[in-house]
C-alpha cells in the first residue's frame, strides 16, 4: 500500500518499505502493533502521489469486490465523500500527517467555534446547484484549511507540498468550476479561501516573498473566517459571532 501511496523514485529511500519483514509484520499487528516514527511519516507525506494511489485503490477495490464496503464504512462513519478512492487518500494523507507533526499547533488561539446546524427554514437558502459545488469544495479543501487553522509550525517541505496540492485543486479544478456558483458571494468567498491559503504557504517558507501584511496568525483568522463562511448550515445564525469580534477588525487585510 505504502509503495502506491508515494511517487515510485522515492520508494527506494522509504524506510517503512525498506525495513525488515519481520518488523513490517509488527507495524500491522492487531495486538500493540508498532508505532511509526515521524521521521518515517514525514518522508511519506512529503512523498505522497495522489494520482497514482487512488488510481490503485480503485483498481484494488474492483478486484476484490470490496468497493460496497468501504463506502458502508465512510458512510456509517459520517465521512462526506464524492470519491471513495479520495476520500481514503485523504484519510491516510491525514494520519501520516498528524503521526510527522505531532506537536504541528503551536497552542494560539485561532479555533473553530462550536458547530450550530439548523435544519428547514433557517438553513441557509443555497440553490441545489450551490450546494451541491459547495459539498465538493469543501470535500476537497476541508482537511487542508483544518490543518492549517490549527498549525502555523509546519514544516518548510510540508508547506512545498501543501502548495502542490493547493495549486492542483485550482489549477486543474476549481478555476473553472467556481463560475458555476449562482451565488455571487460563494465565489468571492472561495477566491478569498484560495488566496489566503496561498498567501499563509508564502508566509511560512523563508524563500518566497514575504506577502504584505501577511502574519501567519492573522492569515489563520482569516481562513477560519471563510471555513465559518463555507459551512453556512453548521454555523448558521452565528455569523458574525461574538466568539471573532477581537480578530475581526483586526486589520484584516486580505478580503478579495
Amino acid at each position: 500500500m505504502i509503495g502506491h501511496f508515494i511517487y515510485k523514485e522515492a520508494q527506494e529511500a522509504c524506510g517503512l518499505l525498506n525495513c525488515q519483514s519481520d518488523t513490517k509484520r509488527r507495524y500491522l499487528r492487531e495486538k500493540n502493533p508498532n508505532k511509526i516514527s515521524p521521521e518515517y511519516a514525514q518522508y511519506v507525506y512529503s512523498k505522497h502521489y495522489e494520482q497514482g494511489y487512488r488510481e490503485w485503490l480503485n483498481a484494488r477495490m474492483f478486484e476484490k469486490d470490496t468497493f460496497h464496503k468501504i463506502e458502508e464504512w465512510l458512510t456509517n462513519n459520517e465521512i462526506d465523500f464524492f470519491d471513495v478512492s479520495a476520500a481514503c487518500d485523504s484519510l491516510l494523507e491525514d494520519i501520516f500527517f498528524k503521526i510527522a507533526y505531532p506537536n504541528a499547533s503551536d497552542g494560539s488561539e485561532v479555533k473553530l467555534p462550536d458547530k450550530s446546524p439548523v435544519d428547514g427554514e433557517e438553513a441557509s437558502q443555497l440553490s441545489a446547484n450551490d450546494r451541491n459545488l459547495l459539498k465538493d469544495f469543501n470535500i476537497d479543501f476541508d482537511s487542508i484549511l483544518e490543518k492549517c487553522i490549527a498549525s502555523d509550525q509546519a514544516e518548510v517541505w510540508f508547506t512545498g507540498s501543501m502548495v502542490a496540492k493547493i495549486n492542483s485543486l485550482y489549477n486543474e479544478k476549481w478555476k473553472d468550476q467556481i463560475s458555476r456558483f449562482e451565488d455571487i458571494g460563494l465565489q468571492s468567498n472561495i477566491l478569498s479561501t484560495v488566496a489566503a491559503l496561498q498567501d499563509f504557504c508564502k508566509a511560512l517558507d523563508p524563500d518566497s516573498e514575504s506577502v504584505p501584511g501577511s502574519s501567519v496568525r492573522r492569515l489563520r483568522t482569516k481562513l477560519r473566517d471563510n471555513y465559518v463562511k463555507l459551512h453556512p448550515d453548521n454555523y448558521a445564525g452565528i455569523y458574525p459571532y461574538d466568539a471573532f469580534i477581537d480578530d475581526w477588525n483586526d486589520e484584516n487585510e486580505f478580503d478579495m
